[in-house]
């Protein structure tokens, strides 16, 4: 019940909380919410909604120089009149592929079976190209690699075409390595293709012995294989060696030539030469796309990329860092991450509590809840800014979970605030029980409650005895602390149920809700004797320490009685109880109800 918030009282003397007691707990509550929120994966999907927003948001880069992809798109199938192609189409794109001296070939599509025509003679193109790698698919529903190079080396020839997808479908890392039961380790194709680039430049990856999980190649800073719960993700499969994709861009970010120009001899002079030459399909007919940071439903053209696109901005992402020394992603430790937290939470309670103690006393039509608005966005807003900031320097920080704990402090401290108001408002700031304002609302709420239930409603009014010659005897701050004490006295003396409330100078009420006289009366006997055993001198009076007289009454609401005949009741009944020598109560007996 509201009331349930008068039943404590202060107590004179008591110390109070220091203000920066109560900003610290809220900063360490909030912050500690958006933990365990992060923890429980609850922000998840946001970070890396947020995270693709910066990948989409980042400014375009040049196309990678040393990557080539030929594709297969719609028009080219049609042309050929089938799919799978022919082997024959498929032997003789991969010599005019090959008669442009690229460095390296991927065959990014799969050749298990003979597709005739032309099968032998695409056996001899694949035998006799041993700068071309080629694919199989190892993990799920596997498909085997061009028989002909499983049996040449299958290890140096044939990679792998496994893909991971996040928990929402789009792919967003990387799978560089795996090792089978087998034991052997085994790259994907992506990474085979970047590898046997590097090594053909004299550049070779290798290991820390202290860090054996840590790869050093080229230029690139150590790569890392991401963790569970790296960045913004929480406990994702991290199994094989992955690393988060650093996205160059769409088709668009690399040089591309159509199969059809590539075998009618179109290819403009230099575009393959030393250069990785991709070779696979894009058609949106073979239903191989799938969703990356570019996609976005809410344009009219939802973009989506073909696992080859994919793989050329992974085989993109390991040359650059070793070449140009292109970032990598990074990302902070779980202590690390906590504390960015934390200084968010503690941004929004100092905002809040600045915000509050500043505009506390403006008019609402003063620029004050402006100025809140503006704090807030800044608040929300600087941990995207920061986080895009440390994207484009290849940090992936969370950005969702700091907004949270901001946001969440400055709603703790206005929600703080606003209750501390309601409670001066509706409170006897000497007392700390109930006002007679508060007091007269709940008893016309409580009164209309009752008489639709047809429950009895009691009411106690209580005076102190000779309070003017206590004050005048020990002066006025003695009287208030007597209040207090007195106050305090009443207030463990009721039940849960019933409210306290000031209702005069030395006077307080007591409302018994759906209460008869016999309990009524019994708690009118535990208020006098819990303030007789408080024991405070009183010298001026006959009974030499301050007591209570009481008066109690009881009704059952019906339509010819209103809320006043009950607090008259219950005035002449604590007349009765003064006239009878006072430290005693009194029942009123005209408009008792049971």
């Amino acid at each position: 019940m509201l009331g349930d918030r008068f039943k404590q009282h202060a107590g004179a003397g008591k110390p109070r909380p220091r203000k920066w007691r109560g900003a610290v707990l809220t900063a360490l509550g909030t912050s500690g919410v958006a933990i365990l929120g992060t923890l429980a994966g609850i922000f998840q999907l946001l970070e890396c909604a947020t995270l693709d927003r910066y990948f989409q948001l980042r400014p375009p880069e040049p196309p990678d120089p040393r990557i080539v992809l030929v594709t297969i798109d719609e028009d080219d199938i049609t042309k050929v009149g089938r799919w799978p192609l022919p082997d024959l189409v498929l032997a003789k794109l991969l010599l005019s592929v090959r008669s442009q001296q690229p460095r390296l070939i991927g065959l990014h599509l799969y050749r298990d079976v003979p597709v005739e025509p032309g099968y032998a003679a695409l056996t001899e193109v694949l035998r006799t190209t041993p700068n071309l790698i080629a694919m199989e698919k190892l993990i799920g529903d596997s498909v085997a690699p061009p028989p002909v190079l499983e049996e040449l080396n299958g290890v140096d020839r044939v990679a792998l075409a496994d893909m991971v997808l996040d928990p929402d479908g789009k792919v967003r890392r990387g799978l560089i390595s795996v090792k089978p039961n087998n034991g052997n380790l085994r790259y994907t194709f992506a990474a085979a293709l970047a590898l046997h680039y590097l090594e053909a430049s004299g550049i070779n990856a290798h290991t820390d012995e202290d860090r054996p999980w840590s790869v050093r190649i080229g230029r690139a800073t150590p790569l890392e294989p991401l963790q569970a719960s790296d960045g913004g993700y929480v406990r994702i499969d991290d199994g094989g060696y992955q690393l988060l994709l650093n996205y160059r861009g769409t088709r668009q970010a690399f040089h591309h030539i159509s199969m059809t120009d590539v075998l009618a001899d179109k290819v403009p002079p230099g575009l393959m030469h030393d250069r990785i030459v991709i070779i696979g399909p894009v058609a949106a007919s073979l239903k191989e796309l799938y969703n990356t940071p570019y996609s976005q439903r809410s344009q009219q053209s939802y973009t989506q990329m073909s696992s080859l696109e994919i793989h050329a901005n992974l085989t993109s992402q390991i040359l650059s860092a070793a070449l140009d020394g292109r970032q990598v992603f990074h990302f902070l430790s779980n202590p690390l991450e906590w504390l960015w937290i934390l200084t968010w939470a503690s941004s929004g309670m100092a905002i809040g509590w600045y915000w509050w103690h500043t505009s506390q006393f403006r008019s609402y039509t003063s620029p004050g809840w402006c100025l809140l608005g503006v704090y807030t966005v800044l608040a929300c807003g600087s941990p995207l800014v920061l986080g895009y900031i440390a994207f484009l320097n290849g940090w992936w920080i969370p950005s969702v979970s700091p907004v949270a704990a901001a946001l969440g402090s400055i709603v703790v401290v206005a929600a703080q605030k606003t209750h501390g108001l309601q409670r001066m408002a509706t409170s006897d700031g000497l007392t700390q029980v109930a006002n007679r304002r508060y007091f007269d609302a709940y008893l016309h709420r409580t009164w209309g409650l009752s008489l639709r239930k047809r429950k009895a409603i009691s009411l106690i009014l209580c005076d102190v005895d000779f309070f003017k010659p206590y004050n005048d005897t020990y002066g006025h701050p003695a009287g208030d602390r007597c209040l207090q004490q007195i106050a305090w006295a009443i207030s463990q003396a009721v039940r849960r149920s019933d409210l306290v409330a000031r209702y005069g100078g030395e006077e307080f009420a007591i409302v018994l809700p759906e209460t008869h006289l016999d309990d009524a009366i019994k708690v009118a006997q535990r208020v006098r004797e819990q303030v007789s055993a408080l024991k405070i001198e009183h010298t001026a009076s006959p009974m030499a320490h301050v007591t209570l007289s009481c008066g109690v009454t009881s009704i059952v609401p019906h339509g010819h009685l209103s809320v006043h005949d009950l607090v008259k009741a219950a005035d002449c009944a604590l007349y009765a109880a003064k006239k009878e020598g006072r430290n005693t109560y009194c029942v009123c007996k005209s408009w008792v109800g049971r």
